[in-house]
C-alpha cells in the first residue's frame, strides 16, 4: 500500500473512532474458515454493520491520533489479526457475534476482543453477552420521555378535572348568592 493511501485510511479510522453514534467490536478472524468469512460478512449487512480488517499497526496510528484516553486504553489488546466491525446500534454487533459464534461452534475468547460502545470498553465473554441486552442511551432517553409524558398526560387529566370542580364549586357558589 503507498504511503499516502496509508495516510488517508489512518485518518478515516481516527475520524471513525472519534465518532460518538458508533459502536466498535473489536474481533479475531485468524483461522477462520472463508465459508465462514462469507457468513460473517452477509449477516454483517442484515444487521446494517460495518467490517473491516485491518493492520494493527495502522489502526494504533490512528488510536493515537484520537488523543482519547478510553480509546488509547485499546492498544495493549491489538495483538495478532484484528477485524473492526462498527454499527449505530450498540446491541446489533454482539447479537452478530454471539449468533456466529453458536452456529459456527467457535470459542468467543478465541474470537472477542472487546468492545467500544457509547465510550464504554467491554472485554470478555460476559461482556459480549451483557451488550446484546443493554439499552443505548437513545433507548434510554426514549423509555425516559415516553413515562414522563404519561406522567404529564395523567397530571393534564386531573388538572381538568380539579378545574371543572372549581369551576362547578363558583357556579354553586354564585348561584347560591342569587338565591
Amino acid at each position: 500500500m503507498k504511503k499516502n493511501n496509508k495516510k488517508k485510511l489512518i485518518l478515516y479510522f481516527r475520524d471513525l473512532l472519534l465518532n460518538q453514534s458508533l459502536n466498535f467490536y473489536f474481533i479475531n478472524i485468524k483461522g477462520l474458515k472463508a465459508s465462514q468469512l462469507d457468513y460473517l460478512r452477509k449477516q454483517s449487512d442484515k444487521y446494517h454493520i460495518k467490517i473491516k480488517v485491518i493492520t494493527n499497526t495502522l489502526l494504533k496510528k490512528s488510536i493515537e491520533l484520537t488523543n482519547n484516553s478510553n480509546i488509547i486504553d485499546i492498544i495493549p489488546f491489538l495483538r495478532q489479526n484484528t477485524t473492526l466491525l462498527w454499527s449505530q446500534f450498540n446491541k446489533a454487533p454482539a447479537e452478530l457475534l454471539l449468533k456466529f459464534i453458536k452456529n459456527e461452534k467457535l470459542s468467543i475468547k478465541k474470537i472477542f476482543k472487546l468492545a467500544l460502545s457509547e465510550n464504554n470498553l467491554y472485554f470478555g465473554e460476559k461482556s459480549l453477552k451483557y451488550l446484546r441486552n443493554v439499552k443505548s442511551k437513545k433507548e434510554l432517553l426514549t423509555i425516559l420521555i415516553k413515562n414522563i409524558k404519561i406522567l404529564i398526560s395523567k397530571n393534564l387529566i386531573y388538572l381538568n378535572k380539579i378545574s371543572i370542580l372549581i369551576f362547578r364549586l363558583k357556579l354553586n357558589k354564585v348561584s347560591q348568592n342569587e338565591n
